[in-house]
């Protein structure tokens, strides 16, 4: 034992009361003049007679005994000691380890966590062979090659591996590349685990490629095994994608009704009927279970109006069959805890016909909360197959035209040339502007909004409210017409829209007739025949869809007053005369020209057939069904 040590245990024993001093140079350089004691007995001390090796006894000097209680002080501070030296130990070597992460790469240090999991080597050299095959420009014979690796790496590991975010990627690729055996293999590996692969936010995906992927035999497996925990899953951010995907792409009638009917109550969700397809056949069939199972639905409802599971097609089909079957005040009740989701509901057949009716029965509370919260997406409701159908509600229903005109039809007129030019959002704006006029809204259409027809909350006359909400958006239209001339009338689906401005549109219409008529007034030069290049070049008179339109609005002059503005006569002041018997001598033109000879008013019509009647002998040597007409025409005027 060396100096320092000595003087340590010396320490120690004068803490536990020991008498002896110092008798090292330490002592000395203190100036302190100390006698090492004798042999033998000292003051405080004891001496043991002990046998020596030869069988002598043999004083031995000894130290005073110790309490029972100071060992015990010795022995914990000593151990105390030994702890604060290895956790010290341990604590630099934790130093040392986080010094040397902090020197490594942000990828290094990655990899280091990463040799921590479970199957780190698997992972890796399966994680490889994923990037090879997801590749698009990857063989069929390399892809076929490198998953019967793939599969052998991840097979009989299967639940381990769905689970984390990345080796869940592989599986995924297996299920998408795999042989139908290598997946009908992973397919028993998971199939009693679906519940908690769909539940979770990783694994999810997994399931969603079964369903894909699957035989219909696998697929029918998947959504059985949702049975009697659709009222759960649904409200389960992770599974109700799941769920939703099964219902909405994969289930039959049959699967679909037995999904929906554990809404109806829980005797359901044990019990399969498999006989009802719909709320509406199993109340006929029970009457008398009618208030049991709306009650229950409401409750149900009211629950999944607070989470964010409302966009799914399965919930707005819920929502539907409630609003089928409940009473008014029922409706009323429910529309006003779902009046902020409604902008949610729109894009599916189902969630239209609840946002619909939410608006023909709602308050006028209700209908304002409802057009608020369609802020900043009308645009994109205009563009839906079935949130037009909306819109259309709004402006047959809905009172307040200045709310209406704020909200949704600035929105409107902001992107007018892009809803005009989209088949969904042009039916917005023909309703807007003709209503239900049956040459530009289909008599089905008709039907579905007739049904708001009647309804409590509004009060003011539908052809006051219309009017209004026409001269507010008009001079935009009108201008439209002026702006896109040639864009709309070369395109049979646009000029519907020209039609229905001129006709319907409030102010002058003078600026957009001059429009058209200069563009009928330009070079008539015939073409061959139709291509899609001529198309480009074709006078409007000769083309398919713009001859058709100057016909139709020469036609509109008939039921036009004096006091208004004339396309027929806007149409002869602007083209030149002689062009007019070069329209003669084309089929389709010359219908044009007919219809101005039928339609046109008795000054239009004496003018053309003075242009005419001079060419008559020329016109009488083409012989095409239009120049045939108008001669006929000629001969009788």
């Amino acid at each position: 034992m060396g100096e320092k040590g000595k003087v340590k245990k010396q320490k120690r024993r004068m803490e536990e009361g020991d008498d002896f001093v110092l008798t090292t140079k330490k002592a000395k350089k203190t100036k302190e003049v100390v006698k090492k004691p004798k042999r033998g007995k000292v003051e405080g001390k004891e001496s043991k007679k002990v046998k020596s090796k030869n069988g002598l006894e043999k004083k031995k000097q000894g130290y005073p005994k110790i309490k029972k209680k100071q060992k015990k002080e010795f022995k914990s501070s000593k151990t105390t000691d030994k702890k604060k030296k290895s956790k010290k130990d341990s604590e630099n070597k934790d130093d040392d380890k986080t010094s040397k992460l902090f020197e490594m790469t942000k990828k290094g240090r990655k990899d280091v966590r990463r040799q921590t999991k479970n199957n780190y080597e698997l992972s890796k050299r399966a994680k490889t062979i994923w990037e090879t095959v997801r590749r698009h420009n990857c063989s069929e014979e390399t892809r076929r090659k490198v998953m019967a690796e793939l599969y052998s790496l991840v097979k009989g590991k299967a639940k381990e591996l769905v689970f984390a975010h990345d080796t869940v990627r592989v599986l995924q690729c297996c299920i998408q590349y795999g042989s139908a055996e290598q997946r009908s293999n992973l397919f028993e590996e998971l199939k009693d685990d679906l519940i908690d692969i769909s539940k979770n936010k990783y694994s999810k995906f997994c399931a969603l490629k079964m369903l894909r992927y699957g035989t219909r035999d696998q697929k029918d497996h998947i959504i059985k095994s949702f049975y009697g925990k659709v009222a759960k899953l649904i409200k389960h951010k992770e599974a109700s994608e799941v769920l939703e995907s099964a219902y909405n792409n994969y289930a039959n009638a049959k699967q679909r009704a037995s999904l929906l009917e554990e809404f109806y109550g829980a005797e359901y969700s044990l019990f399969k009927t498999e006989k009802y397809l719909s709320l509406t056949d199993l109340i006929q069939e029970h009457p008398e279970k009618k208030e049991l199972i709306l009650k229950h639905m409401k409750g149900v409802i009211a629950s999944l109006l607070e989470k964010s599971v409302v966009k799914h097609s399965i919930v707005h089909k819920t929502l539907f069959d409630y609003y089928t079957n409940a009473d008014l005040k029922s409706k009323i009740e429910i529309i006003e805890s779902m009046r902020e989701v409604v902008v949610q509901i729109l894009h599916t057949h189902e969630g239209s016909r609840v946002a619909m009716q939410s608006i023909w029965f709602g308050t006028a509370k209700d209908r304002k909360a409802i057009i608020k919260s369609f802020k900043t997406f009308v645009v994109k409701i205009c563009q839906e197959e079935y949130g037009n159908l909306v819109l259309a509600a709004i402006f047959d229903a809905v009172d307040d035209t200045k709310l209406v005109s704020k909200v949704i039809l600035n929105e409107i007129l902001a992107e007018l040339k892009a809803i005009a030019m989209n088949a969904h959002g042009r039916k917005v704006l023909l309703y807007l502007l003709s209503g239900r006029d049956p040459s530009y809204c289909h008599p089905d259409v008709v039907k579905i909004l007739q049904q708001g027809d009647g309804n409590p909350t509004s009060k003011k006359e539908s052809d006051v409210r219309h009017k209004e909400l026409v001269q507010y958006v008009s001079p935009k239209l009108l201008q439209l017409v002026v702006d896109e001339t040639k864009t709309l009338v070369y395109d049979k689906s646009y000029s519907q829209l020209v039609l229905a401005v001129i006709q319907h549109a409030q102010g002058d219409k003078r600026p957009a007739m001059v429009a058209i008529a200069t563009l009928a007034a330009e070079e008539f030069i015939p073409q061959v025949q139709d291509s899609s290049e001529s198309l480009d070049q074709m006078h409007i008179a000769e083309h398919p869809a713009g001859h058709l339109m100057l016909k139709r609005l020469i036609q509109q002059d008939k039921d036009r007053t004096e006091s208004e503005e004339l396309f027929s006569k806007v149409l002869l002041e602007t083209i030149d005369k002689q062009q007019l018997v070069l329209w003669a001598k084309i089929n389709r033109s010359a219908f044009v020209v007919c219809s101005l000879l039928e339609n046109g008013k008795e000054d239009t019509r004496r003018q053309a057939v003075e242009i005419l009647t001079p060419a008559k002998k020329a016109l009488s040597k083409v012989n095409t069904k239009g120049t045939q007409l108008l001669l006929s025409k000629l001969e009788s005027s």
